[in-house]
């Protein structure tokens, strides 16, 4: 009980911020940028946990398939490209989660044609691209997006989940989505409440397990309680689940621990793509462990989605 309350509590003090913060913008009190490029957004309302991740993939990947130079704008979090700031090629082979962040390491894996500017200064990662690459960005994926008043945006997407303000930390009140073009929602049962916005659902996929022996499975993300009932649904036996904050730090050793406790009782460790890039940086080979990356299907609203995102009607 009063767990709710506090969570509660702090979602409205955030989302009170987060609302003047954006009516001073929108009134031109805060002064933002226009970038020589379309802008989508995508975020969300709550404190992680709402799969937007994959969304911006899928938005790249569409947006590369109509021949458009894409580059992603990502803050990086815990990395050391959050404040110093850092670029991703196409080109670039894998880079250093400690840099970039889990995040950007994992956009790079995903969208590898995509430019990633990282860093909390996104506008001067924006023009740090435009500078080495010296041609025109058809589209920028501002991600992370929605409390971000800095950047103007051409579109706002939400990614929204089932949620309740005191099951999770909220950064924005509901009422905060008449600012969105376009709602998605990611999970859960019951529809949210879209403000009346156009709604788009979609669902998180893993390939279906096959002959596989029982896993421990470990994450590092906001909802991990989600990705452990996902492989289950999947047909995975998880005889382990260990959960750890999002944006986990791991040290060699205690991974090579792990690992070396499942192999004792003939086991797999199985990491999400989050994690996966972190522990590549210790040294473990793909080999070694089961990675797990869902798929994202759409499954309702996907002419909605095409009509809003590229003006393309089915």
């Amino acid at each position: 009980m009063w767990e709710g309350t506090i969570m509660g509590l702090a979602s409205t003090l955030w989302s009170t911020v987060s609302g003047v913060t954006r009516e001073a913008a929108r009134a031109g009190i805060l002064k933002s940028v226009k970038l020589d490029s379309r802008v989508i957004s995508v975020g969300n309302i709550q404190v992680g946990g709402a799969g937007k991740t994959p969304l911006v993939a899928q938005i790249a990947r569409e947006a590369e398939e109509r021949n458009l130079k894409v580059c992603i704008l990502s803050r990086g979090y815990k990395g050391k490209w959050e404040s110093e700031g850092g670029i991703l090629f196409p080109e670039d082979g894998h880079v250093r989660a400690s840099l970039s962040g889990d995040e950007p390491a994992l956009l790079h894996e995903l969208c590898p044609r995509a430019y990633i500017g990282v860093g909390a200064n996104r506008i001067r990662q924006y023009y740090a691209i435009l500078k080495k690459i010296q041609t025109k960005i058809d589209l920028v994926i501002l991600d992370d997006g929605f409390q971000n008043w800095k950047i103007q945006k051409d579109l706002e997407i939400i990614a929204l989940t089932s949620a309740k303000s005191r099951q999770v930390l909220f950064r924005d009140a509901f009422s905060a989505l008449k600012y969105a073009d376009l709602v998605v929602w990611t999970k859960g049962e019951t529809c949210p409440n879209s403000g009346g916005k156009p709604v788009v659902r979609v669902r998180y996929q893993l390939p279906r397990a096959e002959g596989l022996d029982p896993l421990w499975l470990v994450t590092g993300i906001a909802d991990g309680q989600f990705a452990y009932s996902l492989a289950l649904q999947s047909g995975y036996q998880i005889s382990r689940y260990m959960y750890f904050a999002d944006h986990a730090s791991y040290d060699k050793a205690g991974v090579e621990r792990l690992l070396h406790q499942a192999s004792q009782v003939r086991c797999k460790i199985a990491v999400t793509g989050k994690d996966w890039v972190k522990w590549r940086d210790l040294g473990v080979s793909a080999e070694r462990v089961v990675v797990f990356e869902p798929e994202l299907i759409f499954e309702s609203g996907k002419e909605i989605w095409s009509r809003i995102l590229w003006d393309e009607s089915p």
